[in-house]
């Protein structure tokens, strides 16, 4: 790997010394008013000077568009990681200023517990425990008030990337239009101030939502990476912010599809760049975050529950719920054919996943996917009294009534987990401190049973609470640091290409042959660190 890595460095040092030397020359000929004259295609040049003139410009448009597009395509990388950083930083602070949650906080609880009820012969939720739950109730709905703080931040700033990928698409097809209709003839040095501005503002755009410009047939167009003309010689496709009745804090983009008639969603063909990497971290990381911290937050409220009210009080009666959880929350697509009746509830939060679903029906046969890796969930199906009953990962799915073929549904389990975290008991209330409702054989068996929880591997049966949430936390470490590294040596190559655009010389044959060969060690130079890279993160994910 340092071999490779040293032969890399070397070439591009020695790249870089050869554009210099060249672009040296190219700006300072010996003879430039006649190179000039050779170069610009007039009306009184002979055909034979015509078409060398013609085929020498080509030569240098071809090698100066493969620098721009070589180098918005870093930037496009750089803009996305960068943003990338920004957003994990701001999840990362907040993880790290909550992590008290679930380890100063909860272990006070269980500590109260150990000390007031199981040591001290205590039988009710004295004040001491009453405190604990509700300062943990308190800080987990600050979370929550935290975390639907970033998620609107994040929207607000998905909403003025729009605005200002809009701004730049009106500019670039406005420039495009006066070049297009440019006296060239008459004033044949002006046009390249205008050819400037517009590659700046292409430059702009690119870095919110990465474009790549097609030159043909004396067209210009400038495309999504996907292939999407947004601007040509006579048309531009604006982008459209598109947000929901029924959810505050979505966000996606779309546009306007007129040949169909109809508005599209098109956050799938910007996967990249700074807009690309707000639309993703809104999708995954902000959702993956809410899910996990939801995730344990039942994981935690309903391993008491389920203990307190499997006890018994001093007086032989069974326990009562201490926490009020919320149901998941179910969306129903627009496209949906026909709009029954549903409902949803936890039955096993001990199988509780820190995911999202995807509930269709296709080809008379119910799918459940999981959005967090997209994977099918083995889902428990059966009909009854005309009422369909999906059962997975703990939740149960009913629907009321014929469904039709295409229905598709949103599961989010935690979208108000957090904010609607309630405590059922109030101080004085008797604690279930027994495993039996035989009074003359009490015991503090549940008690203790509740206090030790805090050990149990109950989040995903196979982690604590504490254990959970710091890997959640050091794998938002992880990408952030990962990108961190990258960052800086992206940059680098963007510095090396740049202010590189190259005009022709007095040596018009020598001076193309140097770049040929200049292209040449720069994409084989481009292809090893394409290599390098690969090989280390191979090697990376082996040990990671």
């Amino acid at each position: 790997m340092s071999s490779i890595l040293t032969s890399t460095v070397t070439g591009i040092n020695a790249i870089k010394i050869l554009i210099n030397n060249t672009a040296n020359k190219i700006i300072n000929p010996k003879h430039k008013d006649e190179i000039q004259q050779n170069i610009f295609v007039e009306n009184t040049a002979d055909e034979s000077n015509f078409n060398a003139g013609v085929r020498i410009k080509k030569v240098y448009d071809d090698y100066n568009d493969f620098i721009k597009e070589e180098k918005r395509k870093i930037s496009e990388r750089v803009q996305d990681e960068q943003t990338k950083i920004e957003e994990y930083l701001k999840l990362e602070d907040l993880f790290g200023e909550k992590s008290n949650i679930f380890t100063l906080l909860i272990n006070q609880l269980y500590s109260s517990i150990e000390n007031d009820v199981v040591n001290n012969n205590g039988n009710r939720f004295n004040e001491n425990i009453e405190n604990n739950l509700k300062k943990i109730i308190s800080e987990l709905k600050n979370f929550d008030e935290k975390l639907s703080f970033l998620e609107k931040d994040v929207k607000e700033s998905i909403t003025e990337k729009i605005k200002k990928a809009n701004i730049l698409i009106n500019k670039i097809y406005d420039t495009n239009i006066d070049i297009k209709f440019f006296p060239t003839v008459q004033l044949p040095n002006r046009v390249d101030s205008f050819i400037d501005r517009r590659d700046q503002l292409i430059d702009e755009l690119n870095d919110i939502i990465g474009v790549k410009v097609v030159k043909e047939n004396n067209t210009f167009k400038v495309c999504l990476n996907n292939g999407m003309c947004i601007i040509d010689d006579h048309n531009k496709q604006n982008l459209i912010a598109l947000t929901s009745s029924t959810d505050d804090k979505y966000i996606s983009v779309g546009y306007w599809d007129e040949n169909e008639k109809t508005l599209k969603k098109m956050e799938h063909m910007i996967p990249s760049s700074s807009l690309g990497a707000l639309l993703m971290f809104r999708r995954e990381d902000l959702q993956n975050a809410r899910n996990k911290i939801g995730q344990l937050t039942i994981n935690f409220a309903d391993s008491i529950n389920e203990c307190h009210t499997l006890g018994y009080d001093i007086l032989g009666n069974l326990g009562k719920q201490v926490f009020s959880i919320s149901d998941p929350e179910i969306i129903s697509s627009s496209t949906n054919q026909s709009y029954l009746p549903t409902s949803i509830k936890w039955v096993s939060t001990s199988d509780a996943q820190d995911t999202n679903y995807v509930v269709f029906l296709k080809n008379n046969h119910w799918t459940v996917t999981r959005l967090r890796d997209r994977s099918t969930v083995e889902a428990d199906i059966y009909q009854l009294d005309n009422n369909t009953y999906i059962t997975f990962d703990g939740i149960e799915f009913k629907i009321e009534g014929d469904n039709a073929e295409g229905n598709i549904y949103m599961i989010k389990p935690y979208s108000k987990t957090l904010n609607q975290l309630e405590l059922l008991i109030v101080k004085n209330d008797l604690f279930s401190i027994s495993s039996s409702n035989d009074l003359s054989q009490k015991n503090k068996n549940n008690a203790i049973k509740i206090h030790h929880l805090n050990q149990e591997k109950i989040v995903n049966k196979n982690e604590t609470l504490y254990d959970s949430y710091r890997k959640f936390l050091k794998s938002i470490s992880y990408k952030c640091n990962d990108l961190e590294e990258k960052v800086p040596f992206k940059r680098n190559m963007i510095e090396i290409l740049k202010n590189k655009k190259i005009s022709e010389s007095d040596d018009i044959h020598e001076n193309y042959q140097k770049l040929s060969y200049e292209q040449k060690c720069y994409l084989a130079n481009v292809k090893i660190l394409k290599m390098a890279e690969t090989i280390f993160n191979e090697i990376v994910d082996c040990y990671s």
